[in-house]
Formats: C-alpha cells, sequence, structure tokens
C-alpha cells in the first residue's frame, strides 16, 4: 500500500509560471493607468476615475433609443436630449451614454446642437447642478454672438443644462467662415453665444 510520502511530487514550475504572467500583466496595466491618469485632463481625469468605481458595480437599470424634451415653465423647449442607450448606476449615481446627441434651443433660433459617442451624466455637487459630460469626437454646432455659424470639435465637454454654459480642457478646432482657429481648451456661455478660447490660441484662413 502506496503511503501519501510515496507519491510522486508534482513540478511547481507551470504554477511559478502562471503567477510570472499574472504579476506582470498587473504591472503593465498598473503602468498603463499611471500614464493616463499622468497625461489626462481634469476632465479625463473624472472620466477614468468613475470608469474605475462604476466597475465594481452593476447597473440598475437601462434605457434604450430615449427621446427626452425640457421645457422652460412659460411652455417653451429649452432643450432636447436623445441618447441610442442609457445606462443607470446606482452608486455612485451616474449615467452613462451612448451616442449622445443634445440640442439648446434659444429665442433667437441661435440653436446649438451638439453630439458625441460615449458621455455620462451626474450632479455637480458644488453647483447642485447636473452636469453632461461628453466624449469621443464631441461635434458642436451653434452660432456665435455675432451671428457666424461655427462648428467646434473637441475630444471632452462639460455641459451644464440649466445654466447653459459648457467648457473643455481638451484640444479644440473652430470652424467658422472660412476661418479655422484651435486652442486649448474653450468655454462657451450659451445664453449669449460668447466663445472664449482659453490657451494658446491660433488662427488661419482658408483659401
Amino acid at each position: 500500500m502506496s503511503s501519501l510520502s510515496d507519491k510522486p511530487s508534482e513540478n511547481p514550475a507551470p504554477v511559478r509560471t502562471k503567477l510570472r504572467y499574472h504579476i506582470s500583466g498587473i504591472l503593465i496595466l498598473s503602468t498603463i493607468l499611471y500614464y493616463l491618469l499622468d497625461s489626462a485632463t481634469d476632465d479625463e481625469v473624472l472620466n477614468i476615475s468613475s470608469l474605475l468605481e462604476m466597475s465594481e458595480q452593476g447597473y440598475d437599470y437601462f434605457m434604450a433609443d430615449v427621446d427626452s424634451i425640457h421645457y422652460l415653465a412659460n411652455g417653451d423647449v429649452d432643450y432636447l436630449f436623445q441618447a441610442r442607450r442609457v445606462t443607470h448606476y446606482p452608486n455612485p449615481e451616474v449615467s452613462i451614454l451612448e451616442d449622445p446627441r443634445f440640442m439648446i434651443f434659444q429665442d433667437n433660433a441661435s440653436n446649438w446642437e451638439i453630439n458625441s459617442v460615449t458621455g455620462r451624466v451626474e450632479m455637480d455637487e458644488g453647483r447642485r447642478q447636473e452636469r453632461l459630460i461628453l466624449n469621443d469626437n464631441v461635434i458642436i454646432n451653434g452660432t456665435t454672438a455675432d451671428g457666424r455659424p461655427v462648428n467646434i470639435t473637441t475630444d471632452t465637454l462639460t455641459i451644464y443644462p440649466e445654466a447653459k454654459s459648457m467648457h473643455s480642457e481638451s484640444d479644440v478646432i473652430f470652424k467658422s467662415d472660412g476661418m479655422i482657429s484651435s486652442s486649448t481648451g474653450f468655454s462657451a456661455d450659451l445664453n449669449t453665444n460668447v466663445i472664449r478660447q482659453l490657451a494658446n490660441g491660433r488662427m488661419q484662413y482658408e483659401n
């Protein structure tokens, strides 16, 4: 009869090999995360942090083909929000958006239309307002204060629907009437249609 001591010992080498792969994978992911956080703007850091928090929880509901209209007290349309899908997470409370479209309507018909690939809606506790954060190929079409149509593209955008304001810290490209301008970041007051470039502004005219 064989005893336990007679049982051939298993070679631990494969276990050590798998462990080395796991450790290497963790180190690579940590390096990538550090690079993203170190090189990201404030808006992008918020995006990365939110994704990490949401990966630890499940969503409680989702809606498909969302089409929502917000009205003013006098019955006029204030803004329109659409999305292919909205996924809601309860803790922390945030809604993840797929293919969002946002339109702000104004009395002078100088409406603003904003589209992106992804985004999210969350509460800004400091302002006590909801904020809409859009990411990936953000495209903005509107009218400047002097009546010129303008097309704006950027990677990230924060909108406060109640205040009708928006801003970005990412690189931005403006196109209007044969003119192309770029900057690092911009802000816009959609009540007055005033747009301000924040830094490194450059301008060129198309032939």
